[in-house]
């Protein structure tokens, strides 16, 4: 897990007369489980990088069903990270957002506005480099997702949830694991039971 201030000294190299000034524009906010932090059709005027906790994004179909579209957080404990909390087509265009965003368990997150960072890109060249990562984290995101989704079978993905992303399985709903793999509970509990004899059977053999 690394803060704020840790990510942006680490990847950017500022001195604390830059970090002070960056500071004073940055606020942070603490979301309690079950808060929401924006919801679809709300404009995005500020991004934010998660400190601690877990934040879901969902989109909601035509027949009211939910279908959770990424997990943000920041552990020591992950392979992988998603450390950008943001709608970045609806930070870039100023069009509203098709996504809710969703607090799954208590979090801490470093908010910065859209305005404030686009006058440090004109400032600062280096601070371009906060505007990069978030698009970065977005492209990876994206492509990771679909590659998974079009590539992998359904206990694939469950596979590869449990080597990289683990503490989804234990903090998260398994009904926001199922529709973040594409798949019903009743299908994810099936694979669940598959997997566990299956590793059983290779612990007796073994």
């Amino acid at each position: 897990m690394q803060s704020f201030e840790t990510f942006i000294s680490k990847n950017i190299g500022v001195s604390q007369e830059e970090w002070a000034q960056l500071e004073t524009t940055l606020q942070t906010k603490t979301y309690k489980k079950g808060e929401m932090i924006s919801f679809k059709d709300d404009i995005w005027t500020s991004a934010m990088y998660i400190n601690s906790g877990m934040i879901r994004s969902y989109i909601i179909n035509d027949h009211g069903k939910d279908f959770t579209r990424q997990f943000y957080f920041n552990t020591k404990e992950s392979r992988t990270a998603n450390l950008f909390v943001i709608d970045l087509s609806s930070f870039t265009t100023q069009f509203p957002s098709n996504r809710s965003f969703e607090v799954l368990t208590d979090s801490e997150v470093v908010i910065f506005s859209r305005k404030n960072l686009y006058a440090l890109y004109e400032k600062y060249k280096k601070w371009e480099f906060v505007g990069r990562k978030m698009a970065e984290f977005a492209y990876i995101d994206m492509d990771l997702f679909y590659h998974n989704l079009l590539t992998k079978t359904p206990s694939e993905r469950y596979v590869y949830l449990q080597q990289n992303m683990s503490e989804l399985l234990e903090d998260v709903p398994q009904y926001h694991i199922a529709s973040y793999l594409g798949i019903t509970p009743v299908s994810l509990s099936r694979i669940k039971k598959t997997l566990n004899e299956t590793n059983d059977k290779a612990k007796r053999d073994s």
